[in-house]
């Protein structure tokens, strides 16, 4: 997967503007995620950061949770996934950092959707993949 060059841009200092598209290249990114993942039920939302709160793009589904965290105190956004039990935890567990770099390479991206189709609980079998 090839990422936008706005998610490894210094952005300690960008306006309304970048960080609006910011969102929409990371709404894209997780709705290409999603789509490779071959989910049928998902939403993805958009949470703008607060005071000590990064802003945040989440691909969110019934047991997953897939972030797109932007941290004006970086210079790259980071990628996360986490789960969830049901709807309504919105906690779910604890976050698992994945490096832009590794999921650039074909091999790489393939490895991180094998791993969320595990953490998910997706099964490849009935059009989780390929």
């Amino acid at each position: 997967m090839k990422f936008p060059k706005l998610f490894y841009a210094d952005r300690r200092s960008a306006g309304a503007g970048a960080t609006a598209a910011l969102h929409q290249q990371a709404s894209r990114v997780l709705r290409r995620v999603a789509q490779d993942l071959r989910l049928r039920s998902h939403e993805i939302v958009v949470e703008p950061s607060r005071r000590n709160f990064p802003g945040r793009v989440s691909l969110r589904t019934e047991t997953l949770f897939v972030d797109v965290l932007d941290r004006s105190c970086e210079k790259a956004v980071a990628l996360s996934f986490r789960t969830r039990r049901g709807r309504a935890d919105l906690t779910g567990g604890g976050e698992n950092y994945v490096p832009l770099e590794q999921i650039e390479t074909t091999r790489g991206y393939q490895s991180f959707l094998d791993g969320l189709r595990l953490a998910s609980g997706i099964d490849t079998s009935s059009g989780g993949r390929r």
